[in-house]
Formats: C-alpha cells, sequence, structure tokens
C-alpha cells in the first residue's frame, strides 16, 4: 500500500465545500464534461463575486473544492442550490491524513453525540488511487462509535450518515448531503427567447429551460402600459437574481397595442386570441433574429385556456419557422403554481392580472390556419417590424431596485378612459376635487381593493405628488394599472384647465 500523503491543511477559519456534477454530466464525453465544469466553474464566480463572497475553487476528480471564509459559510449554502449544474453539495467537517488512527479518532470527535441514541451507518469512498482500505474504515470506525455510544448500525435507513471520502491528498469527513438544483449549467445549450407575462406559467417555463442550460432573453408583448411592464419586469428579476447567475439576459418590451387595434379592425372576433398569440410568435421571432436565437419558448400547457387546444396551437405554431419550446405542455395548473412557489416567482405572479384574454364573446376552441390567416389578410405586417425595431431593451442584471419603482409610477398625462382617484385628506376632498374622482385615502387601501375592480387605467393625484405615488405602488404590487399624476395639484389643473380655481 502507498503511503498516505500529508492533508493540505484547511486554514481554522475556512469552510470548504465539496460540490458535485449533475448525474447527467458525468455521462458526456470527457471534453464535453470538461468544457461544462468549465462553465459552471465561471458562473459559480460570478455569482458568488456579485455577492462579495471571497472564495477560491479547483477541480478534483470529477468534483469541485470551494473553499470560503467561514463568516460566509451560511450565505454560500443559501447560494449553492440555485446554481443550475449541481447534482449536490456537502460541507467539509474535517480533514484528516490518510490514516486508520487519525480518520476513526476524527469520527469520533465530530459525530459521537450526533449519533448517540440513534440509527448511524458509516459510507467509506476512495476518490482516486487507493490508499486505505474503505472497507476497514467502515468496519473499524464504525465499531468504535457504536461501543463508545451504544448506538445501532443501520446499514439501509441510518438516522446519521457518516460519509467518509479518501483522496490522495487527505480524507474528508462530513455528514450532510444537500441536492442542488440539477440540470445543466446556464449557458451551455444556446440562447433562446421567452415570451413572458409575468404569470405563473411564463416564468415557470422560463425556469425550465434555463435549467437545461439556455441562455434566456425575455420578451414582453406589452397590452397594458408602464404598470404592467414593472410587474412583468419584477418577476423577470427575481427568476434572474435567484437562478440566472451566469446569464446576461435581458428584457424586451414590444409595445404591442397598434397590433392589437390591427386585429381587432380585420379580424374576425372569435379568433382575436388566436391572431394575438400568432403576432406574438411572429415578434418573438424578430426579436429572435436580431439577438441570434435559436428557439422561442412559451408558458402554454395543453387545454387550459382556449387559445391552448391542441387545434388552435398547431393554428399558432405555423406563425413561426423558428422551433417553439413549450416545457409545460404536459403540466396542470396545480403544478405549475407548486413550481412557482419553489422558484420564488409567485409573489409576484399572483397579482399580475391577465391582460391577454381581448376576445369579449366566447373565443374559439378550434381553428385551422386557413380560416385565421384569411382574416389576417387585410393586417399591415409592416406593423411587427416595426415593433420590434422600436422595442425597449433593459439589461436584467443592472436593474436595481429603484429602477424598478420610479419609472413605472408616474403619469405626465391623463389617458382619455383613465379613471382619476384623488388621494387627498378629506377636507381637501370636500373643498375641491377634480371632475368624477373617487376618493380613497392610504387608510382607505383595503376598501379600495374590495370596491375597485382592476380592468382599467387609474390616475391618481394629491397636493404635491408623495401620497398619490405611495398608493400608485400599492395598487400596481395589487395588479392595477395606477399611476401617480407627476407634479401633483398643480399640474393637474393646468391638464384639466382649471388653473384659475382657488384654493
Amino acid at each position: 500500500m502507498p503511503s498516505a500523503p500529508s492533508s493540505i491543511a484547511l486554514p481554522a477559519e475556512t469552510t470548504r465545500f465539496l460540490l458535485r456534477l449533475s448525474p447527467e454530466i458525468l455521462l458526456k464525453s470527457q471534453q464535453v464534461r470538461r468544457q461544462f465544469q468549465e462553465t459552471l466553474r465561471r458562473n459559480l464566480r460570478t455569482i458568488l463575486t456579485r455577492e462579495g463572497v471571497e472564495h477560491t475553487m479547483r477541480h478534483y476528480h470529477g468534483r469541485m473544492m470551494l473553499d470560503v471564509p467561514k463568516a460566509m459559510r451560511a450565505r454560500t449554502r443559501d447560494l449553492l442550490p440555485k446554481v443550475f449544474g449541481l447534482g449536490s453539495f456537502s460541507v467539509i467537517d474535517a480533514q484528516v491524513d490518510n490514516t486508520m488512527e487519525a480518520i476513526t479518532s476524527a469520527m469520533v470527535s465530530l459525530y459521537a453525540d450526533a449519533i448517540r441514541g440513534k440509527r448511524f451507518a458509516v459510507l467509506a469512498k476512495r476518490i482516486g488511487p487507493r490508499v486505505i482500505s474503505t472497507r476497514e474504515v467502515q468496519y473499524i470506525g464504525g465499531g468504535m462509535l457504536k461501543d463508545l455510544t451504544g448506538a445501532t448500525v443501520d446499514l439501509d435507513h441510518p438516522e446519521v450518515l457518516v460519509r467518509v471520502d479518501i483522496t490522495e491528498e487527505g480524507t474528508y469527513l462530513f455528514c450532510d448531503r444537500v441536492e442542488g438544483a440539477g440540470g445543466l449549467p446556464a449557458g451551455t445549450q444556446g440562447k433562446v427567447v421567452s415570451l413572458v407575462s409575468g404569470g405563473f406559467d411564463s416564468m415557470v417555463a422560463s425556469w425550465q429551460m434555463m435549467r437545461r442550460g439556455a441562455r434566456m432573453d425575455f420578451v414582453l408583448c406589452n397590452l397594458a402600459g408602464a404598470s404592467a411592464e414593472r410587474m412583468v419586469l419584477q418577476a423577470v428579476k427575481v427568476l434572474c437574481t435567484l437562478w440566472g447567475g451566469g446569464l446576461q439576459p435581458r428584457f424586451h418590451v414590444v409595445d404591442f397595442q397598434p397590433l392589437l387595434a390591427d386585429i381587432r379592425t380585420h379580424q374576425k372576433q372569435s379568433y382575436w386570441q388566436i391572431t394575438l398569440k400568432r403576432l406574438m410568435y411572429r415578434v418573438a421571432e424578430g426579436v429572435a433574429a436580431d439577438i441570434h436565437a435559436g428557439a422561442i419558448v412559451t408558458g402554454e400547457a395543453l387545454g387550459q385556456v382556449s387559445s391552448q387546444t391542441l387545434a388552435n396551437l398547431v393554428t399558432i405554431d405555423a406563425a413561426a419557422s423558428l422551433p417553439v419550446l413549450r416545457p409545460l405542455i404536459g403540466m396542470d395548473k396545480k403544478d405549475i403554481m407548486t413550481q412557482a412557489r419553489y422558484i420564488g416567482t409567485a409573489p409576484i405572479s399572483e397579482h399580475v392580472p391577465e391582460y391577454c384574454g381581448i376576445t369579449p364573446t366566447k373565443p374559439a376552441t378550434t381553428s385551422t390556419v386557413e380560416r385565421v390567416a384569411q382574416g389576417e389578410v387585410g393586417m399591415d405586417p409592416a406593423l411587427v417590424d416595426a415593433a420590434v425595431r422600436d422595442r425597449k431593451v433593459i439589461d436584467v442584471n443592472t436593474v436595481t431596485a429603484a429602477d424598478l419603482r420610479t419609472p413605472y409610477l408616474w403619469a405626465d398625462s391623463l389617458p382619455e378612459d383613465a379613471r382619476l382617484i384623488d388621494c387627498q385628506p378629506p377636507e381637501f376632498y370636500r373643498h375641491w376635487h377634480a371632475p368624477g374622482a373617487l376618493h380613497y385615502t392610504v387608510e382607505d387601501l383595503k376598501r379600495l381593493y374590495k370596491e375597485v375592480p382592476k380592468d382599467g387605467t387609474y390616475i391618481l393625484y394629491c397636493h404635491r405628488g408623495v401620497l398619490s405615488a405611495v398608493m400608485a405602488e400599492h395598487m400596481q404590487q395589487r395588479g392595477y394599472a395606477a399611476y401617480a399624476y407627476r407634479g401633483g395639484l398643480t399640474s393637474l389643473r393646468t391638464e384639466l384647465g382649471l388653473d384659475d380655481l382657488e384654493f
């Protein structure tokens, strides 16, 4: 038996993590596996650096060793389960020399109290060349623990599993084994564009494709203005912050109002919903062409809504030449919502209104490409090109909390169909308020949510615009298209042509 080398000393203030690759990565060829492992390391460095975690990292026999300061142990442990490509990880409790005395002494010191009165087992594995018998480690170490504590050995269902990894550089001891996100390292499978609405389905579908290694850009076909943009961007930001380490996602906002008007002018009403989706696919394909993406991702599930029947999906698919990926196609809503809670987007998604339901009468549940295309003959194809060309593009990684708040709260004019909400104290409202304005203060928000429907646009005002901004933000978080009028009462009076009013 070769002599055991001395272990590489682990500094006292350092925590070492043992990182294991997703099992399917280990099935790849050596060259592909090496590429995936290097991408995973880059992603990890990006995540840890972003979070201010000092670290060193190295490959070892198909695994990775990550060292961080002990003060950052808990933070690192929280981050690792959300890194795609990691199958599992463990926190190393000790690293000792490859001698039976050193290993068994460490086992007793570390785990005797933990197994007392419980069922336990010892699992020793050799990583690399044979330097000491794993069977002897299990037999001798387990026997010592059993004799000292009176604990019961249970090889099939232990309450505590003592793990011993024996390597050339020393023996690692640990108990915990935390499951990782699995999948493939982010960015290893090419670029796609995901059509998102901020709801449960599109966020979960995007997550599923990110987990399979896709590089992701997000496309919002905006039917409801700035507040809708804000809510969807919030959901995308949460998804990418939690799970998008190593990616450089962008958020493309496309104004869909001109296309919606074109649909309503030319298409048969029962086909509005199907035509809307077909135009969304064409816009997504235009964005994909600009950024060299190879597929479109959607959150569609078979039979969930009228446009997602099999016949209608065939009709919608015909509008795009790129592959359309539907990772949720066989899932039901309950499963999707459970997944949304797991990935962290559910708290936002549950407040995002459904803007895509544009058909006031019974929508068609069956269609053919020929019938729908016939109604599209009079529509202007240049509108799609213009929508793609004039879209707004946002770098998701650079978006801050302030960015998600300020630009989306204010209105500089009054839309024709907007309802006004006066946020002034009651005595000021009685003294003067804009004609037809509803009256709700911050204290009335619960009542407002019960009495005021979510459809439509609301413009809020107060004396200086402070209270109205607070209320508008609350309403937006509950799914309202609500904005504070910039400039407060003075600007509103000018807009309404009421400058001569006295206060």
